[in-house]
């Protein structure tokens, strides 16, 4: 199977033949192996972790092995809730244009021109999708598996907030998969899937991400928060992030979702990962928004999942939509959060009051 696969899509890696894409570190008996996929010459290569250090690995655009610690314990966060952040930058939807994301960060001073943390004791959150569409997910994921480290140690933090398609992957639904990872997982004979299993690296720091992140009196969230959902996690983002890892990341999801009405809303269109009510009328009005606001002690939510050109407000910029469509390669923007004063930078530096557009334009 895996080999037909193979053959469908070699055609398609002629046509965007590229370097090797990895590492994919994988947990076995004998303790934890990096392997990676040469897409153009359609062949696989892997280490043993007592090796790595020694041996000649492919130039990979953001893996540091010195980052990775074999035996790291992953663990979702107790609270998701931090107080008196002085500045603060937000990101989403980059799905795999992680040249993209890395010229945005590099150019608004949160990494350096090496790739290196360089936002002090800032927060920088990752506001979901950065897999599917583009060919650069490992890259991006790397990064920011990077930055997170690096943030810690210099007081800040990076928060990497899972979206629909995180989610999407872990359950095994890969339709929006580049054709790229098609061929990688043929040659590692892996399912897209079973690369960010329980077993590897990877899938083991992403199984400890939070849906969600209130910093000061923001909430940062994928889709965005309903009433409905508001009212089942009773106006707790830790209570959300505990149950939706409990019952909904490698579990059923039928038996799960339908054996509680809560977990089923919290899976399904009204959920955190694919709400998009914010911005159709007939689904939450300004009184629903205050009132959503009110009970989760917030003054704006910050979303992404719903794509723009640029970063925009709504409801007198009590929400605040942050894909920029960054999943064209093209073009993006990333959230600057400073002194209550929020803008839009871009790729070239260029930065805006976001509270000066007006929404739609």
């Amino acid at each position: 199977m895996f080999w037909a696969l193979l053959s469908a899509f070699s055609l398609s890696a002629q046509e965007e033949a590229t370097g090797p894409d990895g590492p994919y570190l994988i947990y076995g008996e004998e303790g934890l192996t990096a392997y990676w996929a040469n897409i153009d010459e359609k062949t696989k290569e892997s280490v043993s972790w007592a090796e790595i250090t020694e041996a000649a690995l492919p130039d990979f655009a953001s893996f540091r092995p010195e980052l990775v610690d074999p035996e790291r314990e992953f663990k979702l966060p107790e609270s998701v809730v931090y107080k008196g952040v002085k500045k603060i930058a937000a990101i989403s939807d980059i799905h795999g244009q992680y040249p993209v994301a890395r010229k945005l960060l590099e150019t608004h001073g949160i990494i350096d021109e090496n790739q290196n943390w360089a936002f002090g004791e800032g927060h920088l959150v990752v506001v979901g999708d950065v897999f599917d569409r583009g060919d650069q997910v490992n890259q991006t994921l790397w990064l920011l598996h990077n930055l997170q480290l690096q943030a810690e140690a210099a007081g800040g933090k990076l928060h990497f907030l899972l979206g629909n398609h995180e989610t999407m992957i872990l359950e095994g639904d890969d339709r929006y998969v580049h054709r790229n990872y098609r061929i990688t997982s043929a040659l590692m004979t892996r399912t897209y899937q079973q690369l960010y299993g329980p077993d590897t690296y990877l899938g083991k720091w992403l199984r400890s991400l939070p849906l969600a992140v209130k910093i000061n009196d923001l909430v940062f969230v994928h889709g965005g928060l309903s009433k409905e959902v508001v009212k089942a996690i009773d106006d707790d983002l830790d209570n959300l992030n505990h149950l939706y890892h409990k019952y909904l990341i490698d579990g059923n999801i039928v038996e799960a979702t339908g054996r509680s009405g809560k977990l089923a809303l919290l899976y399904q269109r009204e959920g955190p990962l694919w709400y998009r009510g914010y911005f159709m009328e007939e689904e939450t009005t300004e009184k629903d928004l205050n009132w959503i606001l009110k009970r989760m002690g917030a003054s704006r939510i910050i979303v992404g999942h719903t794509s723009f050109e640029a970063i925009r407000s709504y409801f007198d910029g009590r929400v605040i939509a942050i894909d920029s469509s960054i999943k064209f390669g093209n073009m993006g923007e990333v959230l600057l959060i400073q002194d209550n004063k929020f803008y839009g930078g871009g790729l070239l530096g260029d930065k805006e009051a976001i509270f000066n557009r007006i929404a739609g334009d």
